[in-house]
């Protein structure tokens, strides 16, 4: 049952709701036109989805696990496409400056990537290699938090490319 699935994230968009879960099989994705009445969805695929955002039309959603398809894509939060990425544990996407930006917990030098479009994904180099786990956009500003690192837990970019850290 998809009531027992473990709900990581949540957005809106496109006048939807939309949730996805790391488990269950084929059912990892929960579409809601008001938030209290949901559906269950296939997902692209059966990975730990972490987080899920809407940006320029699109819904994307990364994951922490699986193939090089650690991003899937939608356009109606129903039906989702697998997207290349890199081998990180993506925890959280965002959109913002018409830029889609991702942190992940592990790798080496490259816990952030971008997409102008969602589909197309640059690796690009953290400001240091923390455990990122969440990352939003505000007035002009990415910003990404961590669970690890000595006093640098919050890293921060004007364009989602070039990122610095920050005393937390």
């Amino acid at each position: 049952s998809s009531t027992l699935n473990a709900w990581t994230s949540v957005t809106y968009g496109n006048g939807l709701f939309v949730a996805v879960s790391y488990d269950g099989s084929g059912n990892r994705v929960m579409t809601s036109p008001d938030g209290i009445n949901w559906s269950i969805n296939a997902g692209a695929s059966d990975r730990d989805w972490s987080s899920v955002t809407y940006g320029n039309g699109l819904f994307v959603a990364v994951a922490g696990s699986g193939s090089f398809t650690r991003v899937m894509t939608s356009p109606d939060g129903v039906t989702w496409t697998n997207r290349n990425s890199t081998l990180n544990a993506w925890r959280s996407v965002t959109y913002g400056n018409g830029l889609f930006v991702a942190v992940s917990s592990d790798g080496t030098g490259n816990r952030v990537m971008t997409s102008p479009d969602g589909i197309t994904w640059t690796t690009r180099t953290s400001a240091a290699d923390n455990n990122w786990r969440a990352v939003t956009y505000g007035n002009g500003l990415f910003v990404a938090v961590s669970t690890s690192g000595s006093g640098n837990r919050v890293m921060t970019s004007p364009d989602g490319i070039t990122w610095t850290t920050r005393t937390s």
